[in-house]
């Protein structure tokens, strides 16, 4: 999979008409599956599939804060790359982007992104302050001469699946619920970095990971995990938190104790899958309790994967 932030880069390098389908796609979930599997079908009728995604959220570009994202650009990247897209394109988002209005946007894909078919949900919205709309990009597909097909949004039970309704899940530590969302565990993955090596003198060392700032993470407490290295999984305990009963920094921290491992990781990337919220972060009145509530969280780490 190629990746592209110039539109007239794209035009040059990339030959012949596409499909695609462009969307924020934060945390690429099956509703977002669904709507992508169909740009991919197209490639049997000889088109390139884009996926068009944006860097960064609209609304947290317009009010300067950050709402934390299910997906950071490379898990987005990793998970298109995997889906099997030919091409990303990253639009920017900048003041000439924001205010772009709809039907400038929708030049841009016929012309520069060569779009020949476009997968959309019913909802879907684009240009300045949204106001491009479903009936907008229909007939505007009539004057570029591409197709507009509308993907039918993914239910669970009676509520629509949406990257707010995963939010809410993982905002509760409803990880299995999230997980059937996603279609996969919620993780978060970076370098491995080294601490304090508190772990080690408690007697159960931990690899401790550097995130990005953007990412949400779940509530602070003790998860049971997979955890991704290199081209292996292992069983492991992750704990998201501040440490309060060794620590006075309120530095979130992610780090996880991987059941039967003992290599030294520092400098590699893993990546770590949420799969059940256990217990909430807890300060201790001693070392001592927090290292027999550590043993029991692993013994009932054992038994769940068992």
């Amino acid at each position: 999979m190629r990746i592209f932030s110039d539109v007239d880069e794209f035009d040059r390098i990339v030959p012949g008409k596409t499909a695609m389908a462009f969307g924020k796609f934060d945390g690429l979930h099956v509703g977002h599956a669904m709507l992508l599997q169909n740009v991919l079908a197209r490639r049997e009728k000889g088109l390139s599939t884009l996926a068009l995604t944006f860097d960064g959220s609209f609304s947290d570009y317009l009010s300067g804060n950050r709402s934390g994202v299910l997906s950071t650009n490379s898990e987005k990247e990793e998970l298109l790359r995997d889906m099997g897209f030919d091409f990303e394109f990253v639009m920017p988002l900048n003041e000439k982007t924001v205010s772009m209005e709809p039907e400038d946007f929708v030049e841009m894909l016929a012309k520069k992104l060569h779009v020949s078919y476009i997968a959309a949900g019913p909802d879907i919205t684009f240009g300045a302050g949204g106001k491009g709309d479903l009936e907008l990009l229909k007939k505007l597909s009539e004057e570029y001469s591409f197709e507009v097909e509308v993907i039918e949004k993914v239910k669970l039970g009676d509520e629509v699946i949406s990257s707010s309704l995963i939010r809410g899940l993982i905002a509760d530590g409803k990880m299995e619920l999230a997980h059937a969302v996603l279609g996969r565990a919620y993780s978060v993955e970076g370098m491995v970095t080294r601490g304090r090596m508190l772990g080690r003198k408690l007697e159960m060392p931990t690899v401790n990971l550097s995130l990005d700032p953007e990412k949400l993470l779940p509530p602070f407490g003790v998860y049971f995990s997979h955890i991704f290295l290199g081209t292996g999984v292992f069983l492991g305990i992750t704990n998201i938190g501040v440490r309060p009963t060794v620590s006075d920094e309120k530095k979130v921290t992610v780090e996880s104790y991987i059941y039967d491992f003992d290599d030294d990781v520092y400098g590699e990337t893993l990546k770590v899958e949420l799969l059940h919220f256990l217990r909430g972060e807890k300060k201790f009145d001693s070392i001592d309790e927090l290292k027999a509530q550590m043993r029991t969280d692993m013994l009932r780490g054992r038994i769940y994967f068992s």
